[in-house]
Order: structure tokens, then C-alpha cells, then sequence
């Protein structure tokens, strides 16, 4: 690991249990010399993105400053922003967006509906990878490899049914999951609330993500659920319309394609 990855990874001690840390129990944690974690603490300073707080240290200003960016320019966000808004008008439910980066399903934005709604997972929480409709909605169209790369990485994030069942189990249901082509869950991540979830994908057919329904049980079982399932299914697919692949070999390969056509005439 570099000096600055080792760095950076300070960021991984702080969460919701431990919001504040004194630079002794970062040095600790991070496993590393008292002079280089003391100066890992003044360099992070010196850029915001660590602040001085009561007790030690915490997360400075610049982080937000960079949320402020992200929420702007944020690639996923802009393609969906409108749509994602309609979706949550013309369904009367708030809308969730998860996205994936590495190993990592996290919120990454909450469009309220018109009736308030509480619930736990807002932006920026990390899901858990195999529980709620809008997790399984991503990870069951990954590779069956990294599925269980995942799996294997993960054990810890498994509810003892599912380690009891096994991978294949659960392989079986993300198997159901992208034949249905969305995910439902009830009262797995909220109790009383409903998860409806369809995966978005870039042009290249790479899974970037989630759109995700939420709302109370009653609302559920009163609505017209196929209806709300076409909505977000329409709502999915002209969000990924719009999603460019991350390493642009699409676009090469068009690109080839149409060299080999035009080659073809000549």
C-alpha cells in the first residue's frame, strides 16, 4: 500500500460509533509509527479534510465542500436528477438511488415523495450487500465470479439464515432477482416499509446501480403494484440511456464497427 492509500485510509476508522478520534487512537488503528501518523493528521488538517474537535479529530470542511460537488456534477445524479424527480411525483413514493464503487453499495441520493417517510438508509450510507431491494438489485446482475468473490469477503454482512443456506442459495434467488428484472423487499432493511428496486445500467450493459421505491406497508399493499413496477422500470432504463461505459471500450467498439462497414462499402 502507498504512503498516501495508507493515509488516506484514516478516513475507514471513523462511522457512527466513533465519530471523533484522537490522533493516539488513529496511530493505533492505522498500525503505523507515532511520527508518521502524527504527520498523516497535520497533512489532512492543512486540507480540511480533518478538523479539530473536543476529543481529537473529525471530519473536516472540505468534505463537504466535495459532497457540494458531487451532488452538482455527479455524472449518475445528472442523467437521473429529472427523471428520478417524475418518477417520485407520478408514483407518490420516495425514491432511492444506490450506486456501486469496488465492493462498496452506497446511497447516493433520496428523492422525498409527497407524503413524508422515514428511513435509515439516506445519502451516503453504505447498504448492506446482500439485504434490501435496492442492494440485490445490483448485485444480482454482477458476474456469478464476483458474486461469490463477494459473498466469500463478506460473511460478516450475512444474516445467519443466509450463511446456513450457503452461496448457492443465495445465487439461486439473484437468479430469480434478474428474471423478474427487479427486487422487492419488506421490512428488510426498515420494519414496515417496502423496497421496490430496479437495476440501472450503462450502455454497455455494466450494472451502475439502482433506483429504488420506497414506502410504508399499507401503501404497498394498496397499490396497483404493477404500475409502480412499469414506472420504475421506465424510470431505470431512461437513466441508463444516459449512462456512458466507464472505460469507454463501447464507443471503441462502435467506433470499429462502423470503420469495418464503411471498409466494407469501399
Amino acid at each position: 500500500m502507498s504512503s498516501l492509500a495508507r493515509m488516506l485510509s484514516i478516513f475507514d476508522l471513523f462511522g457512527p460509533a466513533s465519530p471523533v478520534l484522537s490522533a493516539d487512537e488513529i496511530i493505533a488503528r492505522l498500525k503505523t509509527s507515532r511520527p508518521t501518523g502524527y504527520r498523516y493528521v497535520r497533512e489532512l488538517v492543512a486540507t480540511g479534510l480533518l478538523v479539530r474537535a473536543p476529543g481529537g479529530y473529525s471530519l473536516g470542511p472540505r468534505i463537504i465542500e466535495l459532497d457540494w460537488l458531487i451532488r452538482r456534477h455527479d455524472p449518475v445524479l445528472t442523467a437521473s436528477r429529472s427523471a428520478v424527480r417524475e418518477l417520485a411525483a407520478r408514483t407518490g413514493c420516495n425514491v432511492t438511488q444506490m450506486g456501486m464503487y469496488g465492493e462498496r453499495i452506497v446511497t447516493i441520493h433520496h428523492e422525498p415523495g409527497p407524503e413524508p417517510l422515514e428511513i435509515s438508509f439516506d445519502r451516503g450510507r453504505p447498504m448492506p450487500l446482500f439485504r434490501g431491494a435496492p442492494s440485490r438489485a445490483i448485485v444480482a446482475f454482477l458476474p456469478r465470479a464476483r458474486l461469490e468473490r463477494l459473498y466469500r469477503t463478506h460473511l460478516g454482512e450475512l444474516t445467519a439464515a443466509q450463511r446456513r443456506a450457503g452461496f448457492e442459495k443465495l445465487f439461486e434467488q439473484m437468479q430469480a432477482v434478474r428474471r423478474a428484472g427487479y427486487a422487492v423487499s419488506l421490512g428488510e432493511l426498515d420494519a414496515d416499509k417496502v423496497g421496490i428496486a430496479a437495476p440501472v445500467f450503462r450502455r454497455d450493459r455494466s450494472v451502475a446501480g439502482s433506483v429504488c421505491l420506497a414506502m410504508t406497508r399499507v401503501r404497498y399493499d394498496t397499490a396497483n403494484q404493477d404500475l409502480l413496477v412499469n414506472r420504475l422500470l421506465e424510470t431505470a432504463a431512461r437513466v441508463g440511456e444516459r449512462l456512458e461505459p466507464l472505460d469507454g471500450q463501447a464507443g471503441s467498439r462502435r467506433n470499429g464497427e462502423r470503420a469495418g462497414r464503411l471498409h466494407a462499402k469501399a
